[in-house]
């Protein structure tokens, strides 16, 4: 194996996520060729499953009557076997940054240079999620995970609207596939399924079967996840910029992406 990274700036983001992502045995295990026959696999799993099949299109999702749906760009499926997931990409929601947010004690927006907000107080963000141990079960016991990942946006208003799509796609396919279906959901950032309520906090939670955790915060590499989408579909669009400088004047790029991933079972599942 061959790991090749920018030595100039060993311990950026992206250099880190790479790092991460090369040192786990899902990385040691598979070739790309390998990837490549799992996929056409799951490819051929999914045709004997034509409701689900005609789910896995972006089309679908527009027809929904939600705010902003038009922001979804693509999805596809992975095989669960080789989606990464370590304890170290939680960590990395340690990462001290400049961020502008409502302070707990003051009840105003002011500047912080601290670690992500939701770490250790949001009730899906680490460490309150699964561990990624767990998480590697729950994939083990899936047959695809559907990934979602939008169009370059800007919006600093937040990407509440995200959950109403995840929510809605997933009771879609309980009702197709039936409940169990859906082992794991997750999505980007905090999760916000109770918004405009805030969240309980400390690990409580009003809707644990609708809770969606940030794939991050299940030990998840979202960048790895999108090279490996671009390996499989041969899209280099999935392909993601990592941000710099994140809510600064100086932020290249202005645009960003978000994702949604959902674990499912098919074994048992109704072949609508």
């Amino acid at each position: 194996m061959q790991i090749q990274f920018d030595d100039r700036v060993n311990y950026s983001v992206d250099n880190v996520e790479r790092s991460i992502a090369a040192d786990t045995e899902i990385s040691k295990k598979y070739t790309g060729e390998q990837k490549k026959d799992l996929y056409k696999k799951k490819l051929a799993m999914l045709d004997t499953y034509p409701q689900l099949k005609k789910m896995i299109d972006i089309n679908y999702i527009y027809n929904y009557p939600l705010e902003n749906v038009q922001n979804w760009g693509k999805i596809g499926i992975i095989p669960p076997e080789i989606v990464i997931t370590d304890d170290r990409i939680k960590d990395m929601c340690r990462y001290q940054f400049w961020t502008n947010f409502i302070s707990r004690t003051t009840n105003k927006r002011e500047w912080r240079f601290t670690r992500c907000p939701g770490l250790e107080t949001a009730s899906a963000c680490p460490y309150f999620s699964p561990p990624a141990k767990k998480v590697r079960e729950m994939l083990d016991n899936s047959d695809i995970f559907i990934v979602a990942q939008t169009k370059p946006f800007c919006d600093y208003s937040g990407v509440q609207w995200q959950y109403k799509v995840i929510t809605q796609y997933c009771e879609d396919l309980q009702k197709m596939l039936g409940k169990e279906a859906v082992v794991q959901r997750s999505g980007a950032g905090p999760c916000q399924i109770c918004y405009p309520e805030g969240c309980l906090e400390n690990g409580d939670c009003r809707n644990p079967e609708k809770q969606v955790p940030a794939l991050e915060s299940l030990g998840i590499p979202v960048a790895q996840l999108c090279r490996d989408m671009a390996l499989l579909t041969n899209d280099k669009s999935w392909e993601l910029t990592w941000i710099k400088h994140w809510g600064l004047e100086s932020q290249w790029p202005k645009v960003w992406k978000v994702h949604f991933g959902i674990a499912i079972k098919l074994d048992g599942a109704k072949k609508a």
